[in-house]
C-alpha cells in the first residue's frame, strides 16, 4: 500500500484500528495497542502520526524537543489543570489511554508534518522506554549516538515495568 499525505495517512490508520480490533477479539483482554509512525515524503518532509501514549522526540541543532502529545487521561489532567504530575490521580491516569489503535470509536490519529534536515535525530519509542529513562538521558542518547540495544537495556536497568520498544532514525 502506498500512503502519501494526510488522507492516505488516516486511511491507513483506520485499516491497522480495523485489524487490531478484528486480531482482538479472539483474545480475551486484548483493547488495542499504541501506533507512533514516522513517514518519510518525497518534499524533504516527514509525517508522524500518533495514537496512544508512545512518544516521538526530535534533536536538532542541540535543542531536544517532544513532538507528540500523550493520549492519556493524566496529560489530559495535567494539561487541564486538573491535578499535579506528581499527584496520586496522575500515577492512576498515566496508563488510562484515550485514543489508541482498537478503540471502539476509531479515533482520528495526530499527524504532524516536520521538515528534515540533515543531522536530524528521531527517537521513537514506547512509555517502557520513556518512563523509565528521564528525557535528559534520552537527549543525551541521541547526542551521544548510542545504540537502541544500549538504550533498550537501559530501561531494564531502571526498572524494565512496561513494554519497551525504541527506532531511532538520522537524516542524512
Amino acid at each position: 500500500m502506498t500512503v502519501s499525505g494526510p488522507a492516505g495517512l488516516r486511511a491507513a490508520v483506520a485499516a491497522v484500528q480495523r485489524a487490531v480490533r478484528e486480531a482482538g477479539r479472539g483474545i480475551a483482554g486484548l483493547t488495542g495497542c499504541t501506533l507512533t509512525a514516522f513517514v518519510g515524503d518525497t518534499d524533504g518532509s516527514a509525517w508522524l502520526v500518533q495514537l496512544g501514549d508512545s512518544r516521538a522526540y526530535r534533536l536538532r541543532d542541540g535543542v531536544f524537543e517532544l513532538l507528540t502529545s500523550d493520549h492519556t487521561a493524566a496529560w489530559l489532567g495535567l494539561l487541564n489543570g486538573w491535578y499535579a504530575a506528581d499527584s496520586r490521580e496522575a500515577y492512576r491516569d498515566r496508563h488510562r489511554l484515550t485514543r489508541f489503535a482498537g478503540h471502539p470509536g476509531m479515533p482520528e490519529p495526530d499527524l504532524i508534518n516536520v521538515s528534515l534536515r540533515p543531522g536530524d535525530r528521531f527517537l521513537l519509542c514506547t512509555d517502557g522506554v520513556s518512563d523509565q529513562i528521564h528525557d535528559r538521558r534520552l537527549a543525551e542518547a541521541l547526542t551521544e549516538r548510542i545504540t537502541v540495544t544500549e538504550l533498550l537495556a537501559e530501561t531494564l536497568d531502571h526498572g524494565g515495568d512496561d513494554n519497551a520498544t525504541a527506532v531511532m532514525i538520522v537524516v542524512s
